[in-house]
């Protein structure tokens, strides 16, 4: 890479490691906007991206959507990169303002957060074909906070 990053979001996408957003220890908490990408097979980082992201962007959410390109929630939205781009998916249900986790799978779109900080995380899943969201009902004992989550397919 050619800085240090904290608080950098790291995806695998399309045979690349992406390094996005986060910042040098000195600018603590200002978000830059570049990325980075490490090729596999040549064994060597790309050019950075300069303005990958949007100013004071938090990339936590960026998430691999397999053929169906990359997405993230930003301002009350999910987002996909089409053409080097951000471009809205689709706006994110009332109850989720604060996204905990996120993760894709099968052509469907997972998000887990809440309306306002403390209270309790729901989840919500998006088709990304239909672009229709259906929220994801969980007994009581699973309800709560989240604050880590995987997606293992075997």
């Amino acid at each position: 890479m050619a800085r240090e990053s904290d608080e950098c979001k790291g995806v695998f996408h399309r045979g690349k490691f992406h390094v996005m957003g986060g910042y040098c220890t000195e600018m603590q908490g200002r978000f830059e906007r570049s990325a980075e990408a490490f090729d596999f097979a040549n064994w060597e980082w790309d050019k950075a991206e300069e303005d990958f992201l949007e100013d004071s962007t938090c990339p936590r959410t960026c998430v691999d959507g397999g053929d169906m390109g990359m997405y993230m929630c930003h301002a009350g939205e999910v987002v996909t990169l089409q053409d080097s781009r951000w471009q809205t998916v689709d706006r994110l249900p009332a109850e989720i303002r604060h996204t905990a986790y996120m993760t894709t799978w099968e052509g469907k779109l997972l998000v887990i957060g809440c309306r306002s900080f403390g209270e309790a995380h729901v989840a919500y899943m998006l088709d990304l074909k239909s672009r229709r969201w259906r929220k994801l009902v969980a007994p009581e004992e699973f309800c709560g906070h989240v604050q880590s989550g995987c997606c293992l397919e075997i």
